[in-house]
């Protein structure tokens, strides 16, 4: 089975992965899928927290998978691990079961393709500083856009689910707490209105809702793909 929630951001929202019904249901065959925003992979080296929950997501049952949000060591991934080809894309693996999928690939699992777009704006940047709180490959860049559409172009513009941190620009301006368009969430408009998909994940929202039935937002929820039920509840 495949699961999916919202940002951890470290060890501060990790707790739903804590949860006692969750961990009763899930098994070895299980993989749970974190839309941005892991930020286990944060300081500048490996010290003993990031190694705690790593060791922890390591010794869970199951096989986590995230995409990268806006709150994410870029350096230490794309140097500190390696790339591997794994059910049909590309990914960093982190430990033997803990993978991070790159931006603009295509995976297969359990017999659905899932598209994957992390990255978006940390719109506190200028509060940040840069290679300690902030990396400027917070967004894609033209080589990742280049090679999510070719990928898209191999499968004929049909995925089963889309998996990104922010959403497209039109639906990210229903949102609550509205942030302004980017290259990316203007490239994920773009391709909202190609592209085949049954069901789109996203998180950085820090809320959980559904809109126009098929995007899910997600943060605290974490919701299974197969027993997912969908509600419009953002007016």
């Amino acid at each position: 089975m495949i699961y999916i929630t919202g940002d951890l951001h470290g060890d501060i929202d990790i707790a739903k992965l804590l949860d006692e019904n969750f961990m009763q249901h899930v098994t070895a065959d299980d993989y749970v899928i974190i839309c941005g925003d892991f930020g286990l992979i944060w300081k500048t080296y490996e010290d003993e927290t990031e190694k705690e929950w790593l060791d922890f997501l390591e010794e869970a049952p199951y096989t986590t998978l995230f995409i990268d949000g806006n709150h994410e060591n870029f350096y230490r991934l794309y140097h500190d691990y390696p790339t591997v080809f794994i059910n049909g894309g590309l990914a960093h693996q982190i430990r033997p079961s803990i993978y991070h999928l790159m931006r603009g690939q295509i995976f297969t699992i359990e017999h659905k393709t899932f598209f994957t777009m992390g990255g978006a704006t940390s719109i506190d940047r200028f509060l940040r500083i840069e290679g300690k709180s902030w990396w400027a490959r917070e967004l894609p860049n033209e080589t990742e856009y280049k090679q999510a559409l070719i990928n898209l172009m191999k499968h004929h513009n049909h995925v089963d689910y889309v998996l990104t941190h922010c959403l497209p620009t039109s639906l990210q301006s229903r949102l609550p707490k509205y942030t302004l368009p980017d290259d990316l969430t203007e490239f994920l408009e773009r391709i909202s209105h190609i592209l085949h998909f049954k069901k789109w994940y996203c998180g950085h929202y820090h809320l959980d809702t559904t809109l126009e039935g098929r995007y899910r937002v997600l943060y605290n929820d974490i919701i299974s793909i197969e027993n997912e039920i969908y509600t419009d509840d953002i007016e």
